[in-house]
This record gives C-alpha cells, sequence and structure tokens, in this order.
C-alpha cells in the first residue's frame, strides 16, 4: 500500500508545480524537492515491502514512512480540492462574497501560506526517513512499464474463468461422506458428521458439491448452509437458519421465540443442516449441546448435519457416538500437479521441461493444499520465463517454516508478494470486511476508487472499469471465491477464503480494524495508527473509544441503532474530528439529520447515507468536490436533494433506490456528466416545483450518455413534447442495462415514447402505465437483446407484436392490460432461453398467435407458467421439456384441458414441481390424464372451484391408471391444500398414497362431512388446519370428538384459528395471527397469503427466488 500511495503523491506533484506559476504563495521549489525525495523512496518500496515480513526494522521504518506520506497526501488533496472550489466560487461569485471571502478561511494568500508551511515541514520530516532507508541496502525496483503491464494483464484475461473450480481427486471423500448421508440409524434420529482438516484443504468446497448434489441429498426434504466462523452462539446461529429457510432477514427476537419461528418450519422435517466453519471460541460446548437438544426435538430421523473445522477437539465433541469423523487430507502428488498444471501453465508449457521441474519444487512446497496450489499458480500465469519462476521457487525456499501450516501461509504471503503493485492495496483493504462475509463487488470497487487504488493512468477506461479489472484480476488468481454471477455475466458477489483473510490482515497491521457487536473497542485498537474502521454494530455506545480516532480515511458502521458522542445523538463529531475520510458509511435509522459539520468532510469520496430517517441533505454538502459516490437508498422521507449538488461535477454514482418521498431531481442535474449510475429521474412538468424548488426536466438526460446498469424514469405523463423526449437521448446510452419508463397515471403518447428510443443494447426493459393503444416502432425493430420485458398497466394496448427472434428473452411479463386481446410472434425459434412466462389481469387475452404459416414457438427451457385472471385465454405453451411450476386462477376450463394435453408423460426425471389450479368456476372434475403427470409435485393447492365435486380422475382414466396411482401417486407431495371446494364430499383416494405429505389445509369445504380411515397411514403428517368446514370442524374440535383418533397422531392441529393439539414452542396464535397481518401490510397477492400463510412458506423453502417473483410478487 505504501507504494501506491507513493505513486498517488507524484502523480499529484507534477500538476501542483505548474500551477504555482503567479501565485503570491508560489510553492514551487518545495514542490520539487518533494517530488526528489519521495521517486528516490519509491524506487525502493517494492523491495521495502518483500523485506518487511523477515525485517521488523525495515517494517518499522515503511510504518513510519507511511504516515508521513498520508500527511502528503492530505496536503496535497487540500491543493486541489482548494483549487475545485475556486473554480466554484469563480462561476457564481458576486463582489460581496469576494469581500466576505478575504476575511474567512478560504482567503487565497492566508490558506496558502498555511499549506506552504505544511509542504515544507512534511518534506523535512521525508528527508530524514530517506536518510534512513539508506542502512538498510534496499535495491531499486520498480514495476513494469506500462506496455508490458498491459501485456501481463493480457496473459491473465486468457485464464479469467468464472465458471465453478474444477476439483481435483476428492472422488473417494464424495463418495464416503454421500453414503454416510444416505445411511439411517434407527438408535440416532440425527446423526453428526465432522469433517477435519487444516485450513485451505477444501472442507468448504468439498461439503457445497455435496451440497449441491441432488442425487446425494435427494433424501432430505430441507437443506441449510450456515457459515458459523468465530462465533458459535446459538441465537446467532438460530437466526440464520431461520433466514436460510424462508430467504428473508430474521428479526432480532428473543431466543425463545426466534425457536418457535424455526420448529414451525422445521418440524417433521428430514433436514440436512451444514454448520461450515466452526471454531471453539467461547462456550461452544454448552451453545452446541442446547442446539443439538433443539434439533433434535424438530428433525425427522435421518436428518443429518455436516460440521466442518480445523480443530479436533470441536470435531470429536460434535461426533455423533458411532460415527467416525471425516479426516481430510492432502491431494496426492499427482493430483496435486494436475491442478497446479492446469492454472499455471493454461494449457501451454512455458520454458519446456525446466519449468515443468521448476513447477514441480513450488508444488510440493504446497503439501498438497488445494487453496495454496491455487494461488501460486495462478501468480505464474503472468511470469513468461523460468528466470521468474526460479525467484519464486527460491523466494518460497527461504520464507519455508517447517510445518505445514506454516508452509501454506509463506506460500500464501509469496503470492501476495508476486501480485502487480496495484492490486496488493485491492486485497489488502478487504480485511476491513468480517471473516466469510458476502462482499458487493460493485461497491467493493467504488470504496478502491475513494481510497485512490485506482491507476488509469496506462489505461484510457474510466476508473471504475479499471476497477473491476483488478477484481477480475484478484479472482483468477484466486484471492476471492465464490462469485456469483448476474444474468448479464457479470460477477456481483464474492467471498475471501478465511486464510486470504488472515493474510490480508497480517499485512494490513494496525491500520485496518473490523469490529463486530461480540467484540470490544475500547483498549484494543492503537487510535493513532488506524486508518479504516469497519463497525458492524446493533447497538454501539461510543462515548470516547471512537471519538479518539482522528486519522480515518474509512468509517464503516453498520446495523448501528444510534451514535452516542459525548451524551448527544450526533455525529458532527465524527465529522470534526476525521478530516481526512474518504469513504463513510453509516447506517443509522435514527438519525434524522445529517450535520453542517459535513463540509468538513472536503476529502470525501465515497459517501452512504442508506436507511437514514432525514429529510434533507444540508447544503454544505456542496463543498464535497472530491465525491464520486453518493448513495442515499432506503431513505423514506428524503423529500429534496440539495440545489447545489448539481455543483459536485466530479460524482460518478447517485443512487436513489426506493426514496418514495423524493419529489423531484434539482434543475442541473444534467452539469453531471460523469454519472455512471443515476438509479431514478423523476421528471417535472415545470421549472419550479412545491416549496419554491427548482426542478430538472427530462431534457437534463441529454449529456448523461455514461449511464450504465438501471435507470428508472417516472412520472413521464407530464412530457407532452415528443422534440423534449426527444433531447434526452435515451438511444446514445450504450451501457444501460435495464429500463423502467412509468407514467404515474393513464397518459403516453406513442410519439412521446417513440422519441424515448433506447440503445440496442439494453436487456430489461419495463413499461409501466403507458396508455398508448400501440408500442413504437423500436420495440420490434431494435430491441434483439433483450433478457427481461415487462409491461404493466398498459391499458390501451390490444396487440402486442414481439420483435424476433429474441434469442435472448428468458422473462416475459404482462400483467393489467385490459384490453390486450392477442400476442403475435414468428416462428417456433422465436424464443429458445425463455424460462418465465408471466400474464396477470388480462382480462381480454385471447391467444398467442403465429404471424407466419410456421409452427407456434416452442417454449424448451420454460420453467415457472403463471396465468392469473386471463378468462378468455385459450392457450398455452407446448412444453418440449417439463415445467417446475404453473398457477393457473381464474382462467377458462378449456385452457386447463390445453395445459394436460400439453405436458409431456410422467417420467422420473420430472421437474414439475408446484401447481395451483384456482378460480375456473366452470370445473365440474379434473381432466383426464392430470393426475399421472403430477407425479412429481411437492406442493399442490385447488382454490375456489365452486363447481369441483371430485378430484379423482374419471372412471374410465381411474381404471386405466389405478396401479400407477396406487404405488407412485404423488410420491414427493409435501404440501396439499383444498380451499374454498364447498361441493368436495371426502378427501380424494389418491392421497393415501403420498407418504411425505407433512402439511394438510382445509379450508371453506362446507360439504366435507369427515376424514377418512386411512388418514393415520400418513405418519409423515405433522400439521391440519381445518377451516370453515361446519360439518368437518364440528368433529374436530377437541380432542373428544368423533373424527379425533384419525388425527390424534398429527403434532400441530388447527381448527378455526384455534390450536387444538399442538407441539412445544409452537408458534402461539397470536403470534402467527402478527406474520399474517405484516405479510398483508407488504402487499403478498391475497390468492396466496388467504386463508392461511402455509401455502406461502411453502413457496419458499421449494421454489428459486424466481419463482418467489412470479409465484408470489
Amino acid at each position: 500500500m505504501v507504494f501506491i500511495l507513493a505513486e498517488s503523491i507524484l502523480k499529484k506533484l507534477g500538476p501542483l508545480a505548474a500551477e504555482q506559476a503567479g501565485l503570491l504563495w508560489s510553492i514551487e521549489s518545495e514542490v520539487e524537492k518533494l517530488e526528489s525525495t519521495v521517486s528516490s523512496i519509491r524506487a525502493v518500496l517494492l523491495d521495502a515491502e518483500e523485506q518487511s515480513g523477515l525485517n521488523h526494522q525495515v517494517r518499522r521504518w515503511l510504518d513510519e514512512l507511511k504516515r508521513v506520506l498520508y500527511d502528503a497526501d492530505d496536503l496535497l488533496d487540500d491543493f486541489s480540492t482548494e483549487a475545485l472550489l475556486k473554480q466554484q466560487r469563480d462561476h457564481g461569485s458576486r463582489c460581496l462574497d469576494e469581500v466576505c471571502l478575504f476575511f474567512t478561511r478560504s482567503n487565497q494568500l492566508v490558506t496558502g501560506l498555511t499549506m506552504a508551511h505544511r509542504l515544507k515541514a512534511i518534506r523535512t520530516k521525508l528527508d530524514e526517513i530517506d536518510e534512513n532507508r539508506k542502512r538498510f541496502k534496499l535495491h531499486a525496483h520498480l514495476p513494469e512499464p506500462a506496455a508490458a503491464a498491459v501485456n501481463v494483464i493480457k496473459r491473465e484475461r486468457q485464464t479469467d474463468s468464472f465458471a465453478p473450480i474444477v476439483f481435483v481427486g476428492r472422488e473417494e471423500d464424495r463418495k464416503k461422506i454421500a453414503g454416510m448421508l444416505s445411511s439411517t440409524n434407527d438408535e440416532q434420529k440425527i446423526e453428526v458428521i465432522p469433517i477435519l482438516g487444516i485450513g485451505g484443504l477444501g472442507k468448504t468446497a468439498l461439503t457445497q458439491s455435496i451440497y449441491n448434489d441432488e442425487n446425494a441429498t435427494t433424501c432430505f426434504s430441507l437443506k441449510i448452509w450456515i457459515c458459523v466462523s468465530d462465533n458459535f452462539d446459538q441465537t446467532l446461529l438460530v437466526k440464520k437458519m431461520l433466514e436460510s429457510i424462508t430467504k428473508h432477514k430474521a428479526e432480532d427476537l428473543d431466543l425463545d421465540i426466534m425457536k418457535s419461528k424455526l420448529k414451525k418450519e422445521m418440524d417433521g422435517q428430514r433436514f440436512l443442516l451444514v454448520l461450515d466453519d466452526v471454531w471453539d471460541h467461547g462456550d461452544y460446548k454448552g451453545n452446541w449441546d442446547s442446539l443439538m437438544s433443539f434439533l433434535w426435538s424438530v428433525g425427522e430421523v435421518g436428518s443429518k448435519i455436516m460440521v466442518t473445522t480445523r480443530l479436533g477437539d470441536v470435531a470429536n465433541y460434535m461426533a455423533t457416538k458411532g460415527i467416525k469423523l471425516h479426516n481430510l487430507i492432502g491431494l496426492s502428488e499427482q493430483e496435486s500437479w494436475s491442478l497446479f498444471e492446469q492454472i499455471a501453465f493454461s494449457g501451454e508449457v512455458k520454458g519446456g521441461e525446466r519449468s515443468v521441474s521448476i513447477g514441480k519444487e513450488i508444488m510440493r512446497r504446497c503439501v498438497g493444499v488445494p487453496l495454496a496450489i491455487r494461488v501460486i499458480a495462478g501468480s505464474l500465469v503472468s511470469k513468461s520465463n523460468t528466470v521468474e519462476w526460479e525467484a519464486v521457487r527460491d523466494r518460497q525456499a527461504l520464507l519455508d517454516g517447517g510445518d505445514d501450516a506454516k508452509r501454506i501461509s509463506a506460500t500464501l504471503r509469496l503470492s501476495y508478494d508476486n501480485l502487480p503493485s496495484e492490486l496488493r492495496p485491492c486485497f489488502v483493504y478487504c480485511s476491513l470486511f468480517p471473516k466469510d462475509c458476502e462482499i458487493d463487488v460493485k461497491m467493493l470497487v467504488q470504496l478502491w476508487m475513494g481510497q485512490g487504488f485506482i491507476n488509469t493512468s496506462t489505461s484510457s477506461s474510466a476508473s471504475f472499469d479499471v476497477g473491476v479489472q483488478c477484481f477480475n484480476r484478484l479472482l483468477s488468481r484466486f484471492f476471492f471465491q465464490e462469485p456469483e454471477i448476474d444474468e448479464f455475466g457479470s460477477v456481483t458477489a464474492c467471498k475471501m477464503h478465511d486464510l486470504m483473510h488472515d493474510l490480508a490482515l497480517e499485512v494490513a497491521g494496525e491500520e485496518m480494524v473490523g469490529i463486530e457487536a461480540s467484540n470490544s473497542m475500547e483498549g484494543s485498537v492503537n487510535f493513532d495508527r488506524i486508518r479504516h474502521i469497519y463497525l458492524d454494530f446493533e447497538e454501539y455506545k461510543a462515548t470516547n473509544a471512537l471519538a479518539k480516532a482522528t486519522k480515518l480515511r474509512t468509517l464503516i458502521c453498520t446495523n448501528v441503532d444510534s451514535f452516542y458522542l459525548e451524551g448527544k445523538r450526533d455525529c458532527g463529531m465524527i465529522f470534526s474530528n476525521n478530516t481526512s475520510l474518504r469513504v463513510l458509511i453509516l447506517d443509522n435509522p435514527v438519525l434524522k439529520s445529517v450535520s453542517r459539520s459535513i463540509h468538513k468532510l472536503t476529502h470525501l469520496r465515497f459517501l452512504d447515507l442508506s436507511g437514514n430517517s432525514m429529510e434533507v441533505l444540508p447544503g454544505e454538502i456542496k463543498v464535497l468536490v472530491n465525491l464520486q459516490v453518493l448513495i442515499l437508498d432506503y431513505c423514506p422521507y428524503l423529500k429534496q436533494l440539495p440545489r447545489d449538488i448539481v455543483k459536485l461535477t466530479n460524482l460518478e454514482f447517485l443512487s436513489l433506490v426506493d426514496c418514495g418521498s423524493l419529489e423531484h431531481l434539482p434543475l442541473g442535474i444534467g452539469r453531471l456528466t460523469r454519472l455512471r449510475e443515476l438509479s431514478i429521474f423523476l421528471v417535472s412538468a415545470a421549472s419550479h416545483c412545491s416549496h419554491g424548488a427548482v426542478a430538472a426536466r427530462i431534457s437534463e438526460l441529454e449529456h448523461l450518455d455514461n449511464l450504465s446498469w438501471k435507470l428508472r424514469i417516472e412520472h413521464l405523463e407530464l412530457v407532452k413534447d415528443e422534440a423534449e423526449a426527444k433531447v434526452a437521448s435515451l438511444f446514445r446510452k450504450q451501457h444501460l442495462q435495464a429500463l423502467e419508463l412509468e407514467w404515474g397515471v393513464a397518459g403516453g403518447d406513442v410519439r412521446v415514447l417513440e422519441a424515448l428510443e433506447p440503445h440496442r443494447n439494453l436487456k430489461r426493459l419495463t413499461l409501466d402505465g403507458y396508455g398508448g393503444s400501440s408500442l413504437p416502432s423500436w420495440f420490434s425493430n431494435s430491441l434483439r437483446n433483450l433478457v427481461s420485458v415487462h409491461l404493466f398497466r398498459c391499458g390501451e394496448l390490444q396487440c402486442l407484436s414481439l420483435p424476433g427472434p429474441l434469442v435472448s428473452l428468458e422473462e416475459l411479463r404482462l400483467e393489467f392490460l385490459g384490453r390486450l386481446k392477442y400476442i403475435e410472434s414468428d416462428g417456433e425459434q422465436f424464443l429458445p432461453r425463455l424460462k418465465s412466462l408471466r400474464f396477470v389481469s388480462c382480462p381480454n387475452l385471447v391467444s398467442w398467435r403465429s404471424t407466419t404459416e410456421m409452427e407456434m414457438p416452442q417454449f424448451s427451457n420454460l420453467f415457472h407458467l403463471i396465468l392469473r385472471k386471463c378468462p378468455k385465454l385459450v392457450w398455452v405453451p407446448d412444453f418440449s421439456v417439463d415445467i417446475e411450476t404453473v398457477l393457473l386462477d381464474n382462467v377458462d376450463c378449456k385452457l386447463l384441458d390445453e395445459f394436460v394435453a400439453s405436458l409431456p408423460p410422467p417420467s422420473s426425471s420430472s421437474r414439475f414441481k408446484n401447481l395451483k389450479i384456482a378460480g375456473i368456476r366452470g370445473l365440474g372434475s379434473l381432466p383426464q390424464g392430470l393426475l399421472p403427470k403430477l407425479a412429481s409435485l411437492e406442493a399442490l393447492r385447488i382454490e375456489d372451484c365452486p363447481n369441483l365435486t371430485n378430484l379423482s380422475p374419471p372412471a374410465t382414466c381411474q381404471q386405466q391408471h389405478l396401479t400407477s396411482l396406487q404405488f407412485s401417486a404423488f410420491p414427493n407431495l409435501n404440501r396439499f391444500a383444498m380451499v374454498e371446494l364447498p361441493g368436495m364430499k371426502c378427501l380424494p383416494e389418491w392421497l393415501q398414497h403420498s407418504s411425505k405429505l407433512r402439511w394438510l389445509s382445509i379450508f371453506g369445504c362446507g360439504g366435507l362431512e369427515c376424514l377418512p380411515e386411512w388418514l393415520p397411514k400418513l405418519t409423515a403428517l405433522s400439521n391440519l388446519e381445518v377451516r370453515d368446514c361446519r360439518f368437518l370442524s364440528a368433529r374436530l374440535k377437541s380432542k373428544m370428538a368423533e373424527d379425533w383418533p384419525k388425527v390424534a397422531h398429527i403434532g400441530n392441529i388447527k381448527i378455526n384459528k384455534t390450536r387444538v393439539q399442538e407441539d412445544s414452542n409452537y408458534l402461539s396464535v397470536e403470534e402467527e395471527e402478527e406474520e399474517e397481518e405484516e405479510e398483508e401490510e407488504e402487499g403478498i397477492p391475497p390468492a396466496i397469503q388467504s386463508p392461511s400463510r402455509m401455502w406461502s412458506n411453502c413457496i419458499a423453502r421449494l421454489t428459486c427466488n424466481l419463482f418467489q417473483r412470479c409465484f408470489l410478487g
């Protein structure tokens, strides 16, 4: 990091010297002397950083140098900031302003003289440090020239890959552990399988590969993955388990309440729980015993817990009696070489046999540890000759610590030393984040930019793009792992291995401090040296501790409920004490205003005030002229931005997600031509809005051609003139991936929409509230790269002609299109990649028709089909393969027949999991052939079909399929619901063969008089709810009722919202009703939430996020 800091200073010194000519406080000579000293020191810094790992004196010399360089960097930043502020003042100055300025800090003469004295003092200190370094005999060593560096990057890019890591070996380990998972021990309800091994062996990767293998885990109805890391706390683990199952962030509730909720989710299920990276910190034994006692009460026989740990004592304590822990050892030499060769040589041997010989020497010191092999091999990719390989080998031998753990650490440290200088600070900065946390890549690159780590001198690309390249280079060298890739192929998130995190912490020294709720800040931090702090507290009182930090460059505060500084809830002291801040993230829901002293943070590049309660930002923000990133997401009370925000000409990212009270954007926002992100643009009809504020019009988008990612434009009904819309020049915004156009009220002129033509690179398009009767020509002619199309509330549209072929389209959503009759396309290869198709509230939609003589399109990849409130629709897709989720709600009976005909025959590989049939009032019986095609279902709900009297197939069909139905009907059915079926007299006979059924819901079935005699055969059934069933409710209202013997084996029974029987720790009626009310407030559709939340819980467990959006959204 010192080298990058020195380079940054030299980069600023050159222009500074030229700017001094003619100034009263010219410091040209001091600048030249400082430049000479820093250049001299810079030449030996790479060698000094390498030696610092072995020589403590060199390390101390670097620490002292770094402190002075930080001061120099701040001073030079002050110079450039003062110049920017002068430009800002000159732009709108008046005579009176000039007089006032003479008596303020902004007087150039006073400011210049002060800075000149600071510069001389810093130069004197650096001269002393430069003199001291001569006793270390450091060698001059500079990075490769720009052209050579570009070649290195090209070599690295050839090996960039975001595909899953290829496993070498471990097949025997996989088979053995998979066998342990499939075995059942009648004496042990739950078995614990510990996987023991040193760090970097691949315990987590091995466990993930088994966890994600459906063949190995098919016997489990519920799978949960928890990363434990340092803190084995029962309350935290229960919360994480609840979040893993429900896919929603859990509230911080009492442990017993969270256990009650978790019990409801897990009760009676055969689960697989993974506890990854367990340590022996705190009372782990007591927490473990209590957690196991709880799990024992909820789990089904055959449930398994896999534990990965580096500690033998932990593995032995947690292991089930009679279960031998799995001791993972290193790869064999042959396997190690295979892995090394794949990465280091990338299919091409460099230097022939000599390189192979050196490579094997390097590989052997990795002692079979895959992480060490990957990282060191990744660092060799950019080295093109054997001399460089020999240097790595010799350095590795020098750092060899003797035992395996020290050898691994030495190898990882060597890989860091071999990083290009521009990548080192980027990696070290990641030590700031907690272990095992998911790192947002976009934010990470923005943080690197804020700290000045991104060097664009050798590239014509923008800083963010160069930062993404830096991330990809580190990823290709395996410094990051587990990349998450979005629908556009970009890496959005990643993690860092524990050992790599430890390495980053070691290199960072005392500069980086991460403090979580379980740690203490007082007495453990040298505040004079700390530069970067990450606080993750649910409630933190920083009375004195944080006030001691006065040289911070990063302050990240997440989950902080309140700041108390000197007895006051205020952030002013933080701002006043830390004027060197480059990055400030303050997540503080009780913060109702931002201190005006924020103007002191003139070095600030990154400001995130998301989740706060302020209504306005102080006007003083205009002096933050270096600001590049401003994030104000989820600020529900924010009404307006300061009008002078348009003076922040360095701003590149302005995010305003879910700021529902925001009224407008300030006039002049179009002057921020560096903007790459503007999440929302609020159109204003006139120059002035409420409160006399000056507002932006759509024409301000004209010069914002760097906009990327997603842009939402609201209130387009206020744009009356297509000429003004044309000025917005959306067609020039080639980096935009997603565009949302919204009309607040019904309206919209097709000519205006025609003028809003986007660039053909667009991937996602949403039209919300468009009132025109036709779509613009560009919709059919230009957008062939679309991945998603969503038309919402386009009430006048009668025919939708889709451009074709849309070879990239994966999602098509049509909702609330009141007059739409037809969808048109032109051929069977029209939508080869479509995965999700959703038609909602299209009352006049009849069909999808072809505009040519070719057959209708095939949907070979369709996973999710939602057809709701489309009563005239008589068309369903022709499925060439199985679908996963189908919702048919308020459609015609003929459509259900078409659906049955389109389904392929049942097979063992079927992926059809979820079906809901609702609101088909003319349905008297299920269509012939339907049930045999549903053999793979896990969730089935039939609702609001008043004429339906029988859920068994017609007689002819029943005889034909009787054998298959008796022995294999719905073998995986987990949940079944009958809702508002007054004509039903009994449960379907085929249900008795669904041995995995756990949840049975019967609502509004007034004709159902009793339960069948075979119900006790369903031994897995753990939850029964009956509501609004007059006869049946009476036969189940108490344990003395007539049908009670048939349900006595069911652990949880609820009759008309009253619990008649329940397991211990189960949710009370009041608690469940509170949750139902919360769901209603969140806007979950009534078709799903009523009359019970059980179905929606089922969806959350059985389906992926895409299904949740389609089925619940």
